[in-house]
């Protein structure tokens, strides 16, 4: 089985907490639209959700 490959399990959890954090950060930004303001928790997973998916990106191109 490849997915239980060490480097492999690393990048696929990398770009799976990234994709939470884009599910987050879209259930967030609808609140905000909704009020006309936005919040930190916004701000906060939204740079979350940017650094983990960096990192999955580079793991996934660098790591074939």
């Amino acid at each position: 089985m490849v997915f239980l490959n060490k480097k492999n399990i690393i990048k696929n959890s990398m770009l799976v907490i990234g994709i939470i954090f884009v599910i987050i950060f879209v259930i967030l930004a609808s609140n905000d639209l909704e009020l006309g303001k936005i919040t930190q928790w916004t701000v906060m997973s939204s740079y979350f959700m940017i650094i983990f998916m960096i990192i999955g990106i580079v793991l996934r191109i660098t790591q074939k």
